[in-house]
């Protein structure tokens, strides 16, 4: 045992843990391995239950990246995403015949159709249920299956509210009956004559005082490149948690972003080369022997794998009093009062040609045509 505590002694001082954290860590193992021995391969879950018996002090997945490195630890199963749980819980609650009409429809929207669909996550099904509760209520008090709605109940649920609450509910609406009608549970879908002005929020700029000396606003490396590569890329939070080390190609001073349907290069600028390899150097000597392969670690996920999360992107921004969205739709639509073709913002930023449009029309409102949706 004397061994085992001794290597995790030394693993958490490489990783520069608080001591707080180290000591509440070590309790754990030194437990665990006076029930169960110092060599033998520890259940996650039994680690995870140890740790919330004592109180659950600190984080408890460095000691977990720990074991697993020694190959003495047997994961957990993947516990179930929160927004898939909240949308199994929902659909669960309705009677029998809807609720599997509703599980008919989150199956077809994930994938697991009799045909191929684009995969839609579970964060959105969660949005569309939240969207359509009320209407759900209601027909779920008239009628026993959703085949029975009909184009006016439709049309009064989504006429009851306004605005964006009103777009909200007719794309979720025609999610379910265009899914249903896919699997052939309902005939004609209710939704097929349902119209829906969107009034679109056009992007707008931030006053130049506001963005005065933003990168003054920290000394803490990583905050300086995420100001940086927001502000002067426009780089989105998602973007920005998800770049991994094997991203950054130094010698071209680009960075890679990996999307779901494709890749955009960041062509780095004098400021933020700078600021990126500052950030390298910081990381390196203060976690040299991380296994945490993303280029944003914080104190919390150097001894793990995961990502920071969008809490720690989103609140760089907190001492300037500006928002990251803010930051970012103003350095899109200053380029966009540069040119008036939407293309070039394509190329530039990564953005979708609708997105760019948008941007186009709000820099150069003299344009023809309508804001596409």
């Amino acid at each position: 045992m004397k061994s085992l505590l001794a290597d995790f002694a030394r693993y958490t001082t490489e990783n520069r843990w608080d001591r707080s954290v180290h000591e509440s860590s070590a309790r754990v193992l030194r437990v665990a391995a006076t029930w169960l021995g110092a060599d033998t391969v520890f259940r996650e879950e039994d680690i995870r239950a140890m740790h919330r018996a004592f109180g659950g002090m600190g984080r408890i997945r460095g000691l977990v990246a720990f074991l697993d490195q020694r190959e003495q630890l047997v994961h957990s199963p993947p516990r179930r995403n929160r927004h898939e749980a909240f949308v199994r819980r929902t659909i669960a609650a309705f009677p029998p015949r809807i609720s599997d009409e509703l599980g008919t429809w989150v199956g077809v929207l994930r994938g697991t159709g009799r045909s191929h669909h684009r995969v839609t996550d579970y964060a959105t099904l969660r949005r569309y249920l939240i969207y359509l509760a009320t209407a759900l209520a209601d027909w779920t008090t008239r009628y026993t299956t959703l085949r029975q709605v009909t184009e006016p109940d439709v049309k009064a649920a989504v006429t009851a509210v306004k605005g964006p609450r009103a777009h909200e509910r007719a794309v979720a609406a025609r999610s379910l009956f265009r899914a249903l009608k896919h699997a052939k549970l309902v005939f004609v879908d209710p939704t097929r004559g349902l119209r829906v002005t969107r009034q679109e929020l056009l992007p707008t700029t931030l006053a130049p005082d506001r963005l005065a000396g933003l990168l003054e606003t920290s000394s803490n490396p990583a905050t300086r490149l995420v100001l940086a590569l927001v502000a002067l890329h426009a780089t989105s939070g998602t973007d920005l948690r998800n770049l991994v080390l094997s991203d950054v190609l130094l010698t071209r001073r680009q960075l890679l972003i990996r999307r779901p349907h494709g890749r955009h290069v960041v062509h780095l600028d004098n400021t933020t080369a700078d600021l990126l390899h500052a950030w390298l150097r910081y990381r390196h000597q203060r976690w040299p022997r991380t296994v945490n392969a993303h280029l944003l670690v914080t104190q919390q996920t150097a001894s793990a794998t995961d990502p920071v999360s969008a809490d720690y992107v989103y609140r760089r921004f907190d001492p300037a009093g500006l928002t990251l969205r803010a930051v970012r739709a103003d350095r899109i639509l200053d380029e966009a009062r540069e040119t008036e073709d939407p293309v070039h913002l394509v190329r530039v930023f990564g953005i979708s040609i609708t997105t760019a449009m948008k941007y186009i029309h709000a820099a150069h409102p003299h344009r023809a045509g309508p804001v596409p949706h």
